[in-house]
């Protein structure tokens, strides 16, 4: 049987379901060794493009992608429509990976600094890998920190430790291991489970922005779709202090004090219980694990006066996710990110046990915690973890600190002082493809190749209920262009210098090894035929590779029910004191993640930093979100440029009045404020995580980033926004029409309902048809009584 390689990918392409079997006609395997369409004659013809699958590695969700490839050269990223993360889809930071690859700015060779402080020379790899050996013969104490890995990256870095001692750190600055902990305690699991959203009815929400930034957007979003397609459209209930992109597409938005949602969610769980809106086993279920008496603590009219929220509107929340069942309930972001952190976060997610949502479809669902003996969880180290770390680096306790993925300068507060504590450690050797913050600091700079340029594999987390092992593979050569081609992956650096100590000698031959163990096993999308002879796990390999890795949708994981809610009353949120910053006005600061830049990854490409904001439309630039009403009071107009003052320090931002936030809140985003990432971000903007205050969750020692206040002061100077949306000011669409403005805590079909009312009063004559409020207060106050 005859079949170049375009013609296998064509075949490939069309089996989008079921399993892919080679049967004895043969795979042409030599023809797929040859991973890098560059050195393949038949890819260099003009004009003539080739796809292939991939994982787009280090973004939210890790989402399996295929890349269009022309004349040996990347040219576009889409979703991989066989992927169960991605589905096909994607969102504008696929693109701007791109920019990454062919940055300008992107390191050329190894870099080194032949003495502390001293200058930084380029070196060849040989030079850069022998003096690497060299560290870790010497190095008595190390310290490695990463972004979160799994699936072959993490086992190389697993076995790394294991050998060498030391730390792993595992640093994400809005992700500190309160949800990873919250799971574990609640269901005893060690790996996050699957939020079913397509097959709810409903869904509470608490603080994570799943449509924009939280965990896994581009899955979340293709199954907010799904969840939207039923008869009813299904009924969304969102609970933040600020107007995000997940908040807008609410049927209820629910701007909760900050810190206050635990409250909130344990109000929920009372009404429910008292006026038993679910089984009687749910409700057993649930308070068999609770002290008699606990919720008597959470009193509707005490909760509503807490959170700002109104009564008649906690008690809608109860019984529409009671009434509209399978609800999915669950929480991250700003609602975990606060002294009570961990008490929010087990509220909110105990009401799935209460609701009967736990291991069911449309609710939540285990995963499995290991996938072929692969790492299938990567819980981030909490602030209290971090800092110790960081203060034997300080001591010089610590000989060397090997740094990936993650730029601890610019993600970390001022008030732990990482550049002062990583001047005391005698080897700092940092991979990257950019330079940032952190790399300013280094004594070897290893040039990291890109996902696009190396070998690899992840295993999402959350999984989508079954085993999922997504395989990265080159697509272009690492010598297409001089940008590309003096770079090594990380995973095979360390197999690299440790000659073999950690199973291999490269990355792609432990992932040739794993497909052996899965052709053993017999089971999952891809098989090879048993008549088949030869290096068996290759061809599957080969085969998977076309899908975008490989999943096994009947190996799935448990909950025991043995559910431990917190037996004890939730600790109200502390926050950082401002009586000694100066003039000014007190806000509780609400840092957000940015849509197109993250926390920082993507802002050293112009396409991200040009992708506009989804709600203000704001770009290449800090902005300051503050309600409009108290903008106005306070003398407060777009574009003023407003100082931000913390216990540990100053930035800048421009204002940006905003309907869509809290009263009390400044709402601000990350992602900027490097001083050296690359001709397109140096100097852009500010970086909220400098003026973090040192407040951490009580249980967890997780670092409680929405619990800093500040001051913000008018600096008496304006610039303009740089933002698509034009300036022209609301009018009626016809003279007379009132213009549809909503108040606080109020639905646009209320918003509706008042100028029709307002509309008829005003141009009917109908002076006796006064607007009235949609609810029926004397039952709510009733109701309230009995509480």
């Amino acid at each position: 049987m005859k079949i170049n390689r375009r013609e296998f990918l064509s075949l490939a392409g069309k089996s989008a379901a079921g399993a892919v079997i080679f049967a004895a006609c043969g795979l042409p395997e030599n023809e797929l060794i040859v991973q890098a369409p560059v050195e393949m004659p038949e890819d260099l013809l003009r004009g003539e493009d080739a796809w292939y699958a991939t994982t787009l590695g280090d973004l939210p969700g890790n989402d399996g992608v295929i890349v269009r490839v022309m004349e040996g050269r990347a040219k576009k990223i889409a979703g991989n429509p066989d992927h169960p993360i991605s589905l096909g889809k994607s969102n504008a930071r696929f693109d701007s990976m791109l920019q990454i690859l062919y940055h300008p700015d992107r390191l050329l060779e190894p870099q080194m600094r032949f003495s502390k402080g001293g200058n930084i020379d380029g070196i060849s790899w040989d030079k850069a890998e022998n003096k690497f050996r060299e560290v870790l013969s010497k190095s008595n104490n190390i310290s490695l920190v990463t972004n979160p890995l799994r699936g072959h990256n993490g086992l190389v870095v697993k076995r790394f430790i294991e050998n060498y001692g030391g730390e792993h750190i595992i640093f994400d600055p809005m992700n500190q291991g309160i949800l990873h902990k919250t799971v574990n305690d609640l269901f005893s699991v060690n790996s996050l489970p699957y939020f079913d959203l397509a097959n709810s009815k409903s869904i509470m929400s608490f603080g994570a922005d799943w449509l924009s930034t939280w965990i896994s957007p581009v899955h979340y979003s293709k199954c907010y779709g799904d969840f939207r397609s039923q008869e009813d459209r299904g009924y969304f209930i969102h609970v933040d202090p600020r107007m995000s992109m997940t908040a807008a597409n609410a049927d209820l938005w629910l701007p909760v004090n900050p810190g206050t949602e635990g409250d909130l969610a344990l109000s929920i769980a009372r009404i429910i219980i008292e006026e038993k809106l679910v089984p009687e086993e749910n409700i057993s279920n649930f308070e068999k694990y609770l002290p008699a008496g606990f919720l008597n603590g959470y009193q509707l009219r005490d909760v509503s006066n807490r959170t700002s929220i109104p009564t008649e509107k906690i008690i809608k929340s109860a019984k529409i996710i009671s009434d509209k069942t399978p609800a999915l309930i669950f929480g991250g972001g700003n609602a975990e990110a606060h002294t009570n952190g961990t008490f929010n976060m087990k509220s909110i997610y105990a009401l799935n046990i209460l609701l009967g949502s736990v291991g069911v479809k449309g609710g939540i669902i285990p995963n499995p915690e290991e996938v072929t003996g692969l790492p299938a969880s990567s819980k981030p180290s909490s602030l209290e973890q971090i800092e110790e770390e960081v203060s034997h680096w300080r001591a010089g306790n610590v000989d060397t600190v090997i740094i990936r993925g993650v730029d601890l300068v610019h993600g970390l507060p001022n008030h732990i002082d990482v550049k002062g504590a990583l001047s005391n450690v005698k080897n700092v050797i940092i991979f990257n493809t950019v330079m940032d913050n952190t790399s300013k600091e280094a004594d070897l700079i290893l040039p990291e190749s890109t996902f696009f340029e190396s070998w690899g594999s992840d295993i999402p987390e959350p999984a989508p209920g079954f085993e999922v092992l997504s395989l990265q593979q080159p697509v272009i050569s690492p010598n297409a262009s001089k940008i590309t081609k003096n770079s090594k992956s990380f995973a095979d650096t360390l197999l690299s210098v440790t000659d073999g100590a950690l199973g291999g000698r490269s990355l792609e031959n432990l992932i040739i090894s794993t497909s052996q163990e899965i052709v053993e096993s017999g089971s999952g999308s891809v098989k090879v035929d048993n008549n088949i002879e030869g290096n068996r796990g290759r061809l599957l390999l080969n085969g998977a590779l076309q899908r975008g890795g490989w999943w096994n949708t009947e190996f799935k994981g448990e909950i025991s029910g043995n559910y431990k809610v917190s037996s004890k009353i939730g600790p109200s949120p502390e926050f950082s004191q401002t009586e000694n910053l100066g003039e000014g006005d007190d806000f509780s600061l609400i840092p957000f993640t940015s849509n197109s830049l993250l926390n920082g990854e993507l802002s050293s490409t112009p396409w991200a930093q040009q992708n506009p904001d989804p709600m203000s439309t704001a770009a290449w630039t800090t902005w300051a979100e503050i309600n409009l009403l108290e903008a106005e009071k306070l003398g407060i107009k777009e574009g003023d440029i407003l100082l931000i003052k913390s216990t540990s320090g100053e930035i800048e931002a421009l204002a940006y009045p905003h309907p869509g936030v809290k009263p009390g809140t400044v709402c601000i985003p990350t992602g900027q404020g490097k001083e050296n990432n690359g001709r397109y971000s140096s100097g852009l903007g500010a970086n909220i995580f400098s003026i973090l205050s040192p407040m951490k969750d009580s249980e967890s020692g997780a670092i409680a980033w929405a619990a800093t206040k500040v001051k913000v002061q008018r600096s008496g100077r304006n610039k303009k926004v740089a933002k698509f949306e034009g300036n022209v000011i609301a009018r009626p669409v016809e003279p007379g029409v009132p213009i549809l403005v909503l108040g606080p805590n109020e639905t646009v079909h209320e918003a509706e309902i008042a100028n029709h009312h307002k509309y008829q009063s005003e141009f009917l004559g109908n002076k006796g048809n006064k607007h009235t409020d949609n609810n029926d207060h004397s039952n709510h106050d009733k109701h309230d009584a009995g509480h």
